[in-house]
């Protein structure tokens, strides 16, 4: 995991695997910009809402210079390899089209609200990542988020319940059972706690 905070990320490429990567990075704080005569919808509202930065242009080796991280996602073979080269020893770089001549992979990821799952295989085998992804996403799938949500809301409440630690303990492994995957016992769950909080608040 990399902190890039006001890092400066240059992105060659404009398409949809580009579009993947701003994704990933947006939450990172770093500073994102793009090169390449096309973009996206999406990285154009981005770039519109200033949270990233397009520089339409084709690309030329005067656009290396200081970057702390590059991702090479053109299209163009040719063009990638000369990226590469011409790339410091000492910068991050991720190869989008051949993961292993990069020193950075990205994972494939799925992501539930606050719980995000990520598969890598190292450059071994995007289609085995894609197959395994497909897997999760059936068995976690998008209202999963709002199960997550219920857990996190639980945990927060029982961590101030002044109650023993091994009954909060007792109380956290209860709702990772399945039985809680179910709206209705998530709600009854989440009535009974709240009464706790509030006889809680009474005898204050």
């Amino acid at each position: 995991m990399f902190d890039f905070t006001n890092k400066i990320i240059k992105i060659f490429g404009g398409g949809m695997i580009a579009e993947r990567r701003v994704k990933a990075l947006l939450e990172s704080e770093a500073i994102i910009q793009i090169i390449s005569p096309n973009i996206t919808s999406r990285l154009k509202e981005l770039h519109n809402s200033n949270r990233i930065h397009w520089i339409n242009k084709e690309f030329d080796s005067g656009d290396i210079q200081n970057e702390d991280f590059i991702i090479v996602a053109t299209g163009n073979e040719a063009v990638n390899q000369k990226i590469r080269k011409l790339t410091p020893d000492h910068t991050l770089i991720n190869m989008t089209n051949e993961a292993e001549s990069g020193n950075v992979i990205f994972p494939g990821t799925l992501n539930r609200g606050k719980l995000s799952i990520s598969v890598s295989s190292n450059g071994a085998s995007p289609k085995l990542v894609s197959q395994i992804l497909n897997n999760l996403n059936e068995q976690f799938p998008p209202d999963y988020e709002a199960y997550v949500d219920f857990l996190y809301h639980c945990r927060c409440t029982i961590k101030n319940l002044e109650i023993e630690k091994e009954q909060k303990q007792q109380l956290l492994e209860e709702i990772i059972s399945d039985k809680y995957l179910d709206s209705n016992h998530q709600l009854q769950f989440t009535k009974w706690l709240d009464t706790q909080n509030s006889m809680r608040a009474r005898e204050e």
